[in-house]
């Protein structure tokens, strides 16, 4: 059986899930938290082999190990072609590829770094104060790269094609954890986003990931709940 090592509030680990449980694909989550030293959540002690940018996820399968969210996706689309999640038409294959470069690239290091972070992990798990400048220049960011996301759906209800892919899979994990720090997405500037969300987390995929994320998300206390537990039916 597959592992994928990580932990489900992580937007990137869930990437990972959600596509498993679109595929109908049975794995096995090993927790992981790479900040840990010690304890049931710290890393294995070939960790830096698994992973070497020390990043989660990682999927283990026999003697195969894949790193980085984009990477196994990728892997199990090759690995497991049906009920694909990446478009086949070649136009939408790469709008499928650069909303999830995008996301990656210009919005997550503002949202994981800049504010959850800050806000949710820097006295638990750092031992230091939040950095408020750092949160506040992201603050600053981010409206930009909604509006960005928002003129690319356009209205539709995918961002590539005329199926779910993992460009709205990102989508909709990044602003999980927007969510997770206490913003939100406002459905007057952002209409569009907004709908998208939450339509993807009513899906399948989402659906049978979510409550296992609730309960995980649960034992830290510094994250703003209100958007999962919501979503979960």
């Amino acid at each position: 059986m597959l592992e994928i090592l990580g932990v489900p509030f992580s937007a990137h680990t869930r990437k990972v899930l959600v596509a498993l449980h679109e595929k109908a694909i049975a794995f096995r989550l090993v927790p992981v938290v790479p900040l840990m030293s010690e304890g049931p959540m710290a890393p294995p002690p070939d960790w830096r082999e698994l992973s070497p940018l020390a990043k989660i996820p990682v999927l283990r399968s026999g003697k195969v190990t894949v790193a980085d969210s984009s990477v196994i996706n990728l892997y199990l689309e090759r690995r497991f072609p049906e009920r694909p999640l990446y478009p086949a038409e070649p136009e939408a294959y790469a709008r499928a590829l650069w909303i999830e470069e995008y996301v990656d690239g210009a919005l997550q290091p503002h949202v994981l770094h800049g504010l959850l972070a800050e806000r949710a992990f820097a006295r638990i798990a750092l031992g230091r104060e939040p950095n408020e400048a750092l949160i506040r220049r992201s603050l600053e960011a981010i409206p930009a790269r909604l509006d960005y996301l928002e003129a690319q759906l356009g209205g539709r209800g995918f961002f590539a094609g005329d199926m779910l892919s993992v460009a709205d899979i990102t989508v909709a994990s990044i602003l999980m954890n927007y969510h997770y720090a206490g913003c939100s997405i406002d459905p007057h500037s952002h209409p569009g986003l907004h709908r998208h969300l939450a339509a993807t987390l009513a899906g399948d995929g989402f659906q049978k990931h979510l409550s296992t994320e609730l309960l995980a998300a649960r034992e830290v206390p510094t994250l703003d709940l209100g958007l999962i537990e919501r979503a979960v039916r």
